[in-house]
């Protein structure tokens, strides 16, 4: 990790300026030691470090001249021989007002999601793609997303929220559950991090918060814990293994690409499906959540395909079907173009 951390801190060094902090970083990790983890983010944009012209669209005293301090998008800082510079934005919300004072925004470093170059591919809405499948032999490989396509909730967020919020003093109503969870599940998360980082705790303690009210430390953990059985999930198509097998038997590779968290993996074993599958590629363990096209790029690597040669399905437009076109993978949208995936197979011309 540590020549990736070495450019990170190079970038960070060139839009300041700072010639001697370069040089320190030729010759010693004692200052990069510091900076963040390299999966914080899915690129930096290669000619920051390069192109003396972006110098000049930062201030004069740097990005953090213009950090409001009452934004909730704080940084922590390095100190240098000289001056600080900011090195990490914290995992709260940004609010939407407070973005443009976000110093990783105008360090020009890309978010992990991808959203902002690929959320106007949906402006006209899912024709705007341009989508069409190859002829059925072209295919080598079928990604499948998990939440929502693959595995299902047994019960409703709201349901289950409250039933185990009751013991906690939770005294809202499912509809009233139902509105908080979609207003916090929606509301920006901190632009430079990701949702399901490692194992999601902390993301899942600010929506478990914001859902039912209750800051008591064990609701998230009965939450959390709940999320984790065969009780909370279910597989969605009852003939999924004898379906998806009869597409590996026939050649076809298959990988689960999703948003999710370090839990997915075990929770796919104790739903018997883990095995079903020649690669399982995570968010929270590559660091890289869809739309960005790079998680399925990840995904062809492991499986050895190009990506012309995949099939992707998902249940969400803007993570799947964006997702995957920006990457160069064929999708379908699960539920609305197929319901199955006996479905899925005669797309890829297998007969079941």
């Amino acid at each position: 990790m540590l020549p990736y951390c070495k450019r990170v801190f190079q970038a960070f060094a060139a839009a300041r300026g700072h010639a001697e902090v370069l040089r320190d970083a030729g010759s010693s990790s004692r200052n990069i030691a510091h900076l963040f983890s390299a999966r914080q983010f899915s690129n930096i944009r290669p000619d920051i470090h390069n192109d003396t012209s972006r110098r000049s669209q930062l201030s004069p005293d740097g990005p953090e001249s213009k950090i409001n301090t009452t934004t909730r998008c704080h940084a922590s800082r390095i100190h240098n021989a000289k001056e600080d510079f900011v090195s990490e934005c914290d995992r709260t919300f940004c609010p939407p007002e407070k973005v443009e004072h976000c110093p990783f925004l105008q360090l020009g470093l890309r978010q992990p999601r991808g959203d902002e170059s690929l959320a106007h591919r949906l402006d006209n809405g899912l024709h705007s793609l341009k989508r069409t499948l190859k002829c059925p032999g072209s295919y080598q490989a079928l990604f499948v997303d998990a939440a929502g396509t693959l595995i299902e909730a047994s019960q409703s967020t709201q349901q289950v929220y409250r039933e185990i919020g009751l013991k906690y003093g939770v005294k809202l109503s499912e509809d009233e559950i139902a509105d908080k969870y979609k207003a916090a599940y929606g509301h920006p998360w901190c632009r430079f991090r990701m949702r399901y980082e490692a194992d999601g705790r902390l993301y899942w303690q600010r929506i478990v918060q914001e859902a039912t009210g209750c800051k008591d430390p064990g609701l998230l953990e009965d939450l959390y814990q709940y999320y984790t059985t065969d009780k909370a999930w279910h597989i969605g198509d009852p003939d999924a293994e004898k379906v998806l097998k009869a597409i590996r038997n026939a050649g076809i590779k298959l990988a689960v690409v999703s948003n999710f968290d370090t839990r997915l993996r075990p929770l796919m074993k104790v739903l018997s499906c883990y095995d079903w599958f020649d690669s399982i590629v995570v968010s929270a363990e590559v660091g890289l959540e869809k739309p960005n096209p790079e998680i399925f790029l990840t995904a062809c690597k492991e499986l050895c395909v190009k990506p012309e040669q995949v099939l992707h399905v998902g249940d969400d437009k803007t993570n799947d079907l964006v997702g995957a076109s920006a990457a160069g993978c064929d999708s379908l949208l699960w539920g609305v173009e197929v319901a199955n995936f006996t479905e899925v197979a005669k797309k890829l011309g297998i007969k079941i």
